[in-house]
């Protein structure tokens, strides 16, 4: 396996005693099968968001074009613009096709995962096996006798069907989504072995990640976000060998170099992240960073350059267009969008509202949902409340171990908070979905700092009962999301159903 997954060097730190390891084994397994057994029971489209990359993955296999205008699946998905392309329109009349508004290198990585099996079988995605019915008694009501019912034997007239793409997209799911989830559960818990002060920080830590993030639910879905996640998270795995525990092999670094990057092309922002991981192993390791780290981490940003401009034909992102043209085609359900999902809605735009002479959620309040309220960071994952108390003792200590970490938490967080706050075509916290999905790839961030904030629950009763609690509210939330990610959190559903809130349908 890669070393990007598996450390050569690592080995189980002598202080994991024998109930930690079993433990580990016990929890780590019954996260990975949960996240395995929802995702094999789940349908493999669930939404606007992962049939639009599906359609092109089914474009680029059988139709080679990033062109979805014959995809079968086409009418599901709202994520799709209608646009001039300029790499498949070469002629002096230019034609207008649809696309994925969708970043092209994840759905072009997975097509070219499956193109193999693809040629092998030799099925279509997009086939469909019918099964016909066999003749069954249904009761229905007896007309010639009011309030009774009666057997009738008949053949329901709709067969049953069998997509073929089910054993195609819940393969990619494995590789994308469990199978990572698997490898960052193993890695959390070597960290934790350095890390995590005694017996409460470490058992309760690793449980958290187990079940206590929107990493768990999100594995069943098709999604940038949790690809971002664990990348990120094997970033800073190999960064904490390199800078606490002075591992200096080349391909650490270029590890980390490759990681961080492939975070970024998954979550823009996520450039800050690696600017800041870059520049830091650069101040301290100039030359393993610049012959290491950089070439890696060009690979995924070089790749994402090149999907873009064989999509489209431009290095610009197709979803910068919205509210141009390109979205608000004839028939867009753009033109009348409804819930999370508009962008257009005046309460969450200031300047808008404004304009219209209407009350509007401000930017504090915008801010408050993002981090205390219906979508909040906090409020929906609580255990990251104790990530704060522990990121607060890491910041006050120079030289400690992990703090590194700590501060690139600090900043990354404030500059995703200040830039989904102020940024106006980002205000719709992240659509209809459970959680704030642009937030998703710091949770390893977070988690991190975790132990140092929950350590003193080894002596202090009150801070057990405290994070249970918070642990109980973050499980909920996630258990709440196992149905369908795609839909809203369970505060905002309250908040609904009691009056307190109300968004239009």
């Amino acid at each position: 396996m890669s070393p990007l997954l598996v450390d050569p060097e690592s080995e189980l730190d002598p202080r994991r005693s024998e109930p930690r390891r079993f433990a580990a084994l016990i929890v780590i397994t019954a996260a990975v099968a949960l996240a395995l057994g929802v995702m094999l029971r789940q349908p493999s489209m669930m939404g606007a968001n992962d049939i639009s990359r599906w359609c092109t993955v089914w474009s680029l296999l059988e139709r080679g074009s990033y062109i979805i205008d014959e995809c079968p699946w086409l009418v599901d998905t709202q994520d799709k613009v209608y646009r001039v392309s300029k790499s498949e329109n070469a002629g002096p009349e230019p034609v207008k096709h649809y696309y994925s508004s969708k970043p092209a290198l994840l759905s072009t990585l997975i097509a070219g995962l499956l193109y193999p099996a693809r040629q092998l079988t030799g099925i279509p995605l997009d086939r469909v096996v019918l099964q016909e019915r066999e003749e069954r008694w249904v009761q229905k009501v007896d007309e010639s006798a009011p309030g009774k019912v009666k057997g009738v034997l008949e053949k329901p007239k709709d067969p049953v069907k069998w997509p073929a793409h089910v054993f195609y997209f819940k393969a990619v799911l494995l590789l994308l989504n469990i199978l990572p989830f698997c490898v960052f559960m193993i890695l959390y818990s070597r960290v934790l072995d350095r890390y995590a002060g005694n017996d409460w920080a470490w058992f309760f830590s690793l449980v958290a990640a187990a079940l206590g993030t929107y990493l768990l639910p999100f594995t069943q879905t098709l999604n940038n976000h949790t690809v971002a996640a664990f990348s990120a998270f094997f970033a800073l795995y190999h960064f904490l060998r390199i800078w606490d525990e002075g591992k200096l092999s080349g391909w650490r670094f270029a590890a980390v170099g490759f990681c961080a990057a492939f975070t970024e092309v998954n979550e823009l922002p996520a450039l800050s992240f690696l600017g800041l991981i870059a520049g830091l192993l650069l101040l301290r390791y100039p030359r393993q960073t610049l012959l290491c780290l950089v070439p890696a981490a060009l690979v995924p940003i070089a790749a994402s350059v090149a999907a873009q401009l064989a999509a489209v034909g431009e290095l610009k992102l197709v979803y910068t267009e919205f509210g141009t043209e390109s979205y608000l085609w004839e028939g867009s359900p753009w033109k009348t969008p409804q819930q999370l999902d508009s962008l257009n809605l005046p309460w969450f735009d200031p300047q808008e509202a404004a304009r219209r002479g209407i009350a509007g959620e401000s930017h504090g309040l915008y801010l408050f949902h993002m981090t205390l309220g219906h979508h909040g960071f906090w409020s929906l994952s609580p255990i990251f409340f104790f990530s704060l108390v522990g990121l607060g003792r890491l910041l006050r200590r120079v030289g400690e171990p992990m703090a590194a970490v700590a501060w690139m938490t600090t900043v990354l967080t404030i500059v995703l908070l200040a830039f989904y706050t102020w940024n106006p075509l980002a205000r719709n916290y992240g659509g209809s979905t459970q959680g704030l999905r642009w937030f998703f790839w710091l949770i390893p961030f977070w988690l991190l700092v975790l132990p140092k904030g929950v350590e003193t629950g080894q002596y202090r009763g009150w801070v057990r009962w405290l994070s249970l609690l918070a642990l109980s509210v973050s499980v909920i939330s996630a258990g709440y999301a196992l149905r369908n990610p795609w839909t809203h959190p369970w505060i905002l559903d309250a908040l609904e159903h009691l009056g307190f809130y109300c968004l239009p349908r």
